[in-house]
């Protein structure tokens, strides 16, 4: 309890981040001390959009690929996403997987519909990367830490 608290008052206070980069509907942001990449979806997100986000993604987490590294998405404030794109969805996540992701973390709220499109998502990626759902990325990150060990 006391580090999701402490993780919480860090993250209010903006100081857990080293990098951001916003395009679009999407934000990307480093996790500093921590070899984590978090990104947040707002709204409808498009194939453009996921695209920039892989290479941002795959960019910001480059120097950790033989040491392993974890990616959550926040999902809290996105709409589901269309058949479009979920394909670039799988393909995202083989490519995070490649490049040395050992679980991804999935922040959904209360969202049902979210939950089972991340989890089809990573199913059809057929990666058998770890995956946890959650509805904080405080949870999140917290299961990184506690189970994962990232």
């Amino acid at each position: 309890m006391f580090f999701v608290l402490m993780t919480l008052f860090v993250i209010l206070n903006n100081e857990v981040f080293d990098m951001r980069e916003t395009h679009g509907t999407q934000t990307v942001e480093a996790i500093a001390g921590r070899k984590i990449i978090l990104s947040a979806g707002n709204g409808k997100t498009n194939i453009n959009d996921l695209k920039w986000l892989t290479a941002t993604v795959l960019e910001a987490a480059a120097a950790w690929k033989t040491s392993g590294w974890a990616y959550i998405a926040d999902c809290t404030k996105m709409e589901p996403v269309s058949p479009d794109e979920v394909g670039q969805l799988i393909e995202m996540t083989k490519a995070f997987v490649e490049a040395g992701c050992k679980a991804f973390g999935f922040a959904e709220g209360s969202s049902v519909m979210l939950k089972a499109q991340t989890k089809t998502n990573t199913k059809f990626s057929h990666t058998g990367v770890i995956e946890g759902h959650f509805a904080t990325v405080e949870e999140v990150l917290s299961w990184l830490q506690k189970d994962i060990h990232i």
